[in-house]
């Protein structure tokens, strides 16, 4: 497996991870059901945290796969870089976006222009509305979209211009703007409804992640997580930040130490989520890495980007305040008619228009590693 990874860059746990993170999301977006004594209405907070387990995703990986190419080339190809990346997001999304537009043409659903628009351009977290569900009700997911472009750009940045002290950079930044959101957070800037979304709230998530995976292209600290950071062990290290969480909600330490990221709930993601993908990574013969490589599991985490853009027009169609006039989304919106839906839509654009122009992408840009072999290129 270690061989696997290293000879085609693949790392097939990533895409277990990414079909927990898509299931958490449809549990949020879903209405409340109840089989039996289960319900998932308490569960539906686990939406968030798999938008936030997608974002670790993306700044472990794409970090990692930039420094793959600098190590094999002797440099990074920033163009490449940014033309794979064209092709691997832009051709699924523009697609959906194209078919929200006829809709919206045509008059059987309503969106405002707003948020169709920051969709198209990926400025969508500057203009979506938390909790409004009559407003961008058809494009607002794509506001995970437009954090990640930003942080796309960011990174490709960073690693293009600073080739020295990639660390110690990295880490300033990190602290700078942890600093500046406690002292928003001091002054009341953070609380008004747009604010979760934005960039500058977001980056960390993804910042956090590219940090430890420059860490880990130092051999010492490689070889001491291959020997310490096994995903019990990092799984441990999540439980105790969430209690040290839920103690600074109950004790005084705010007088002690003005630590506001232990009072905030979705803290630890910035280390836990990144500690569970490095640890499954490195240990491919664990338990919890062989769970994830289950081949159900990885297919579901291949075609989850085509999941989270689709599944949206099925899921919302039967939320009140929604001005649909296209009966067979109503028909679809109820169960399981939304699941086969969902799936049915995702894997038609997984394979007519993802996996087709990420190959184009890799003609034209060629990665140094090829991949997983359903998106390699046929020589």
């Amino acid at each position: 497996m270690a061989s696997l990874t290293k000879k085609t860059g693949y790392m097939p746990s990533l895409d277990g991870w990414r079909a927990l993170a898509i299931l958490g999301v449809i549990m949020a977006h879903d209405l409340p059901w109840k089989v039996g004594r289960f319900s998932n209405e308490n569960q539906q907070f686990l939406g968030s945290y798999g938008v936030y387990l997608f974002f670790a995703i993306s700044g472990f990986l794409i970090c990692t796969r930039i420094l793959q190419e600098e190590s094999a080339l002797g440099h990074f190809n920033i163009k490449s870089f940014y033309i794979r990346r064209f092709f691997r997001i832009q051709p699924a999304s523009m697609a959906y976006l194209s078919v929200v537009l006829l809709l919206m043409l045509c008059g059987l659903i309503h969106e405002y222009w707003r948020f169709w628009l920051g969709a198209v351009f990926f400025y969508a977290n500057f203009v979506s509305h938390v909790g409004d569900v009559s407003n961008g009700s058809f494009t607002g997911h794509f506001w995970t979209l437009s954090v990640e472009e930003h942080f796309y750009i960011l990174l490709s940045l960073l690693l293009f211009f600073f080739r020295r002290h990639r660390i110690k950079i990295f880490a300033g930044i990190i602290f700078i703007i942890w600093a500046l959101q406690n002292i928003a957070r001091d002054h009341n800037f953070y609380f008004h409804e747009a604010a979760p979304r934005r960039t500058y709230w977001i980056i960390l998530y993804f910042l956090g992640p590219s940090l430890l995976a420059l860490l880990l292209r130092k051999p010492k600290i490689h070889a001491w997580a291959i020997r310490w950071l096994r995903p019990w062990v990092a799984y441990s290290i999540t439980v105790a930040l969430m209690l040290a969480s839920r103690l600074r909600r109950i004790s005084d330490w705010h007088s002690i130490c003005n630590v506001h990221i232990l009072s905030d709930q979705r803290a630890y993601l910035f280390f836990g989520f990144s500690l569970w993908i490095i640890a499954t990574v490195l240990h491919p013969r664990s338990i919890s890495t062989r769970l994830l490589e289950l081949a159900p599991i990885r297919f579901l985490g291949r075609i989850s980007y085509s999941i989270y853009l689709w599944h949206i027009p099925f899921f919302v169609a039967a939320l009140p305040g929604n001005e649909i006039t296209w009966l067979p989304l109503h028909f679809l919106s109820g169960r399981p008619w939304k699941y086969i839906a969902t799936l049915c839509a995702a894997c038609l654009s997984y394979y007519f228009i993802e996996k087709p122009l990420i190959r184009t992408g890799h003609r034209l840009a060629p990665p140094v590693t090829p991949g997983h072999q359903d998106l390699r290129v046929s020589q």
